[in-house]
């Protein structure tokens, strides 16, 4: 038997580069779409967990005779920006409120467990620290202890309305009623718990943000129509 004098052709320069070229090309195309996936997936996340949220809202509305939760919205920021009427310390925050489950440490620590609290997107950009918080934190969920914020318009509306609404026993209802009083919205647009800021893009984009409205769907911040 003989064997084949001839040797194995191997690439040449030119064919490397052409090769290389190609895959560049593909990767290009490739990294936007893989980048725009993986943006969506963490959206579709969030706005799994605020549906979560909403039925934990749902369970205190209903052992609390539907009344509204009175919380600190910013539970690090320092002096205290929500406190008891009655023992002047901080009032608690919505996601011991809410959730049995939640661990509380430190404010400014990562909680034990994540649980529905942690958007994957969650993101302080930079420059948007507020006065009177701790600095350096990279999330919302280790400065404040969830991604998610309650609307400061409930607390608000409560703390306004104590003579004439009953303050903190104040029921779901007669906010909305107050809001569409204001607004001429209806329970549909009332926003009750969001992400803390953009996580899903840049801020003017509709879908940068989820929210919980009190109808307890979730969905967009989207302009009302004209």
């Amino acid at each position: 038997m003989k064997l084949s004098n001839r040797k194995s052709r191997g690439f040449t320069l030119v064919e490397l580069l052409v090769v290389i070229g190609i895959i560049a090309v593909l990767i290009g195309i490739l990294l936007p779409t893989l980048s725009r996936a993986r943006v969506k997936s963490r959206t579709v996340a969030c706005a799994a967990q605020l549906k979560d949220i909403g039925n934990l809202f749902r369970i205190y509305l209903n052992d609390h005779k539907n009344r509204l939760p009175h919380v600190n919205t910013l539970p690090s920021m320092q002096p205290p920006i929500a406190i008891h009427p009655v023992t002047g310390k901080s009032l608690p925050t919505i996601y011991e409120t809410l959730d049995r489950d939640w661990k509380p440490k430190a404010i400014g620590e990562a909680q034990g467990s994540t649980g529905v609290w942690r958007c994957p997107a969650d993101t302080i950009m930079q420059g948007n620290d507020t006065v009177g918080v701790p600095k350096g934190f990279t999330t919302y969920f280790d400065r404040e202890g969830g991604s998610y914020q309650y609307n400061p318009f409930f607390d608000g509306f409560l703390a306004q309305q104590f003579d004439q609404l009953g303050g903190i026993n104040q029921v779901l209802e007669k906010a909305i009623s107050f809001y569409k009083e204001r607004r001429g919205e209806g329970a549909d647009r009332l926003r009750m718990m969001q992400d803390f800021e953009a996580f899903h893009g840049k801020p003017t984009e509709v879908g940068a943000m989820n929210f919980l409205y009190a109808d307890f769907h979730v969905g967009p911040f989207e302009p009302k129509a004209r």
